[in-house]
């Protein structure tokens, strides 16, 4: 077992502690539990002092027993310091860079000063900054690959890539937004911004597993252009199906202060479990270890005893050996007709055991066919593995969410993830053709880390996202009216224009059943289908990725500004009603970022 160590205490805000008992009170938790979970985390206990540092990220410094003093006294005096759990002086250690900024600003700002009004639950955004953020020390890491870029539909016929349901990089940018701080433009994947938005789409009605909507619209950054919205959406998944659950807890010292959130969020998914699930518990740090077994979901208050069991002990990541074991385990336990799904709690700075990206990406690839799903709930800000969480998710039947406050666990997990934990359909990939009889160009816009090519699209050992029950996928594709030209001419091959003058495009969908078939679903986008559509699903989708294109400087940007993003938002009043969680909707980070 892990070595317990001297008790220890996070400092919050009176407000910080109302808004934490809203927090659970809202998921359900009786008086009783709620003030439990309110007392400790990770065995360290939560203790209120309105001197304490206001963190809109909700991140909390651990500290030992002694009177509160500034950074430079503590480093004088030689107190341990709590990241790496023992006796080591704070002088002589190197701190994590957002610890050492919390504590300078807690002895520098009262929490009034620090926070403005408004959010949900009372949950305070942070002030405008007054001048625009500058680069920051960050050891985080993301992929950073080409945009795509245009192309004759004579010149390359499929637009192929794979469905994306997950949404970190949009939770991560609006933490980045509503904080005034530095934005990675690397970290900007404008198809999760767009995909992180609830669209209005169909339920499929004739029992298939998701239905294919079109529809077209204007292009506001280039008037020569036009946007096609392409959204998918899941059918209901069986509300009778059972949860068979193991939550991976990384309790290493890179994690430390962002456990209060991992607590919140663990109980988030609890919340939603009904009688006849079953839900394990394992910790991890520079080992493993289980610390609860199949525990029948419905009890609450014997679920809020296992959360709180949970102990933090600092130390490395071994992320290979957590995986292992909670694999390992839940191939024994598997449930038979229950959604067997592994959570995993952490900021992917795995730096023990396997720890290379290429690595780690072969490692969740042998799990894929195991029948057990990965969810990953990403934490942390300048220590931030993205590229690891999202190589994880991409490639072991998983989805992957990024979250830095209270607002983001119910509106990603409780709200939307929990809700569509089933899968109905793996390894999703789809093929869009544009007739170029009526195209003569087109570019998709984001996407670029999963387009795929033929062979790809075709191999059926190829591992991709899933969508979940009722989920939401959605694309868009920028092109031109005109008829094509081949503008790069075979010696061999001359392509011509499509003699189907009704179709506007026609998509094709490979995909695998939960239990493994490989299945097929096609669909012709008709131009009278296009021109009977009439939802504000493109508008929507356009305002977004205007706002993805500048965000990321984009060399197809256009005429793309704050100026613009700004008219389209005064302009698109649906958007403002959409969401009631106020300060955390697309519309109000959106209009924060243009400066209104």
């Amino acid at each position: 077992m892990f070595e317990k160590r001297n008790r220890q205490y996070y400092e919050m805000t009176k407000r910080q502690y109302e808004e934490m008992q809203c927090f659970y009170k809202k998921l359900g938790y009786s008086p009783d539990q709620t003030a439990k979970l309110c007392k400790s985390c990770f065995g360290a206990d939560i203790q209120v002092n309105d001197k304490a540092y206001y963190s809109p990220n909700w991140t909390f410094f651990r500290k030992y027993n002694y009177s509160r003093e500034s950074f430079s006294q503590s480093m004088a005096k030689g107190f341990p310091n709590p990241l790496f759990g023992g006796a080591k002086p704070l002088a002589s250690v190197p701190m994590r860079n957002s610890s050492r900024e919390a504590f300078a600003m807690a002895d520098a700002c009262a929490p009034e000063e620090m926070a403005a009004p408004g959010g949900m639950m009372g949950m305070a955004a942070p002030s405008v900054s007054m001048s625009a953020p500058s680069a920051e020390f960050s050891t985080a890491e993301t992929h950073d690959v080409p945009e795509n870029e245009q192309h004759s539909p004579l010149d390359s016929p499929q637009l192929i890539y794979s469905a994306n349901v997950n949404t970190a990089s949009w939770t991560y940018l609006r933490s980045k937004i509503l904080g005034d701080k530095y934005i990675d433009k690397s970290f900007v994947r404008i198809e999760e911004l767009i995909n992180s938005y609830t669209f209005d789409l169909p339920l499929p009605d004739d029992g298939g597993l998701f239905s294919v909507t079109a529809e077209v619209g204007k292009c506001p950054w280039n008037d020569e252009k036009e946007l096609m919205f392409l959204g998918l959406k899941g059918k209901k998944a069986r509300n009778d199906v059972k949860q068979n659950l193991a939550f991976l807890v990384d309790v290493s010292g890179s994690m430390e202060d962002e456990w209060i959130l991992v607590q919140m969020s663990m109980a988030a998914i609890v919340s939603k479990l009904k009688e006849g699930d079953v839900l394990s518990v394992i910790a991890y740090s520079d080992n493993t270890v289980t610390v609860a077994k199949n525990i029948e979901c419905g009890d609450l208050d014997k679920v809020v005893d296992v959360i709180l069991s949970i102990d933090g002990i600092g130390g490395c990541t071994n992320g290979s050996e957590g995986l292992e074991n909670a694999y390992s385990y839940l191939t024994e336990h598997f449930g038979k007709e229950k959604n067997n799904r592994i959570f995993i709690f952490t900021d992917g700075d795995f730096n023990f055991g396997v720890t290379s990206e290429g690595s780690l990406r072969e490692l969740i690839y042998s799990k894929r066919d195991t029948g057990i799903y990965l969810s990953i709930v990403g934490y942390g800000e300048r220590n931030f593995k993205d590229d690891k969480m999202e190589t994880l998710a991409r490639n072991g039947n998983g989805n992957y969410t990024f979250v830095s406050n209270p607002a983001d666990i119910i509106e990603m997990l409780w709200e939307k993830l929990v809700s569509s934990l089933v899968t109905i359909a793996k390894d999703v990939k789809i093929s869009v053709e544009l007739n170029p009889e009526y195209v003569s160009e087109y570019r998709l816009i984001g996407y670029d880390f999963r387009k795929l090519t033929q062979q790809e699209f075709h191999d059926t050992e190829k591992a991709v996202d899933g969508i979940g029950s009722e989920h939401n996928t959605a694309a868009l594709i920028e092109f031109k009216r005109g008829e094509a030209k081949q503008t790069y001419p075979s010696r061999y091959v001359q392509a011509s224009s499509s003699e189907k003058s009704d179709e506007f495009a026609f998509v094709e969908i490979h995909y695998k059943s939960p239990e493994g078939e490989d299945l097929v679903f096609t669909k012709a986008i008709t131009l009278d289908e296009l021109k009977q559509a009439k939802t504000a699903n493109v508008d929507a989708a356009a305002v977004i990725a205007a706002f993805g294109l500048i965000v990321k400087d984009s060399d197809y940007k256009g005429k793309a500004n704050k100026k613009l993003l700004g008219d389209l938002l005064r302009d698109f009043s649906e958007y403002r009603t959409t969401d009631t969680k106020d300060g955390y909707t697309h519309y109000a980070v959106m209009k924060k970022y243009v400066g209104k």
